[in-house]
């Protein structure tokens, strides 16, 4: 947790221009199209939902390993471990208790059902999240001066702060869904509080300024 916050500590510090928050804001609102068109137009269950959110944690994951080499986060490399471990961990864990055969009995059965289920999910959400992400990094890489070889504003991973969120939305989904007398109603308020979550990563800076 204090690799975490200390990660995400010098973003805090760095203000982008209004153009850049705007853009960065603008692929927020577009990947988060796609769980909600899922949700209200194809009925997705929370399981896929928060399947979904596991894959896009991994994908922040390899965008972070692809800006390793530019980050200049002291002990990155125990950073972006954590985070593997992580989404590797949390994420099965997650796939087995919400993906599950109430029958199964054993682990093998409950392993074997939870990744059945997964296959539910279809292949464009992934990519269309897949390429939102890779735009990200991609400004941030030209933000930074990579892509022109010039100097630019330094480069952080975006693990830390999306992990946690990830945690809260796992943890989140399942009981408002459960909880709620219209469950398509709570999984769209998941995703409506993981937008503003996103969001306010994005401008946290221009707002403590």
């Amino acid at each position: 947790m204090q690799k975490i916050k200390k990660s995400l500590q010098p973003i805090r510090l760095i203000d982008q221009s209004t153009p850049v928050l705007l853009y960065r804001s603008c692929m927020v609102l577009l990947t988060n199209l796609i769980p909600l068109y899922g949700v209200w137009r194809l009925g997705w269950s929370s399981f896929i939902l928060i399947l979904l959110f596991i894959i896009e944690g991994a994908i922040v994951l390899i965008m972070d390993l692809v800006k390793r080499r530019w980050v200049t986060t002291k002990e990155k490399g125990k950073v972006l471990f954590f985070e593997f471990v992580f989404i590797t961990f949390f994420g099965f864990f997650a796939i087995l208790i919400f993906g599950r055969d109430e029958a199964a009995m054993d682990l093998i059965e409950t392993t074997r059902s939870s990744f059945k289920a997964a296959r539910a999910l279809p292949l464009w959400p992934v990519l269309g999240i897949l390429l939102g992400r890779l735009l990200r990094t991609g400004e941030e890489l030209m933000q930074a001066g990579v892509l022109h070889g010039g100097e630019g504003k330094p480069i952080y991973f975006n693990g830390g702060g999306w992990m946690l969120l990830l945690f809260f939305l796992v943890m989140a989904a399942p009981f408002i869904a459960d909880k709620s007398p219209n469950p398509m109603a709570g999984l769209i308020a998941v995703i409506v509080l993981k937008t503003l979550g996103e969001l306010f990563g994005v401008w946290a800076a221009r707002i403590a300024k």
